[in-house]
This record gives structure tokens, sequence and C-alpha cells, in this order.
């Protein structure tokens, strides 16, 4: 009996970002959204075509995002993590979000 390929089989995962590349690419996702001037002309993006532009899903951004918010809320040193993957603020965040729950 033939194994089936999973649908993400053979495609290689992107290495994870760092958090200094997650904030410079959700800064400039953003800043494309809000909008900006260029040559006198205001320029405004949707979310989706700002982040073809940034060469990220909107997915992800949205995702990163979230995660940028709620590890600033909950004190993150992202000083000191600056260099460090984004799996990082991902831990930090899940893990103050169940001290939280517990001490509700």
């Amino acid at each position: 009996m033939a194994k089936k390929k999973s649908a993400d089989e053979g495609k290689s995962r992107i290495k994870e970002r760092t958090i200094q590349e997650v904030i410079k690419n959700v800064f400039e996702w953003r800043q494309l959204y809000t909008g900006f001037v260029k040559d006198g002309i205001f320029t405004k993006m949707s979310l989706e075509d700002a982040a073809i532009k940034v060469q990220i899903s909107k997915k992800s951004l949205d995702d990163y995002l979230m995660q940028l918010r709620s590890a600033k809320k909950f004190g993150f040193d992202f000083e000191k993590h600056n260099n460090d993957k984004v799996g990082v603020i991902r831990s930090f965040v899940k893990k103050r979000k169940e001290e939280e729950r517990k001490r509700i």
C-alpha cells in the first residue's frame, strides 16, 4: 500500500524568522495599509495587497501582530531577545496566558 503524500510534503518550510525581522515586516505591512506619501501622492493599500508587497502571507502577518501585541502587554523584553527566533515570543505569550488563566 502506497503512502499518501500530504499537501505540504515536498515543499521546504521557510526558516523561522527572527523577532527583529518580524517587527520590521509587520511595521512595513501596517505602514503600507495605513498609507504613505510618495512623490507627493498619498498611497494606501489593502491588508492583502500590503502582505503581497511584503512577501509574507496575510495570515502570518496577522498572527505575528497578535503575538507582538500580546508580548508587549505581558512585558516581553524585546531588546534582550532581538535576535532570537519568533518562537521565543510564542512560548512567552503562551506561558503568560496560562498563568493568567490560573489566576482567574
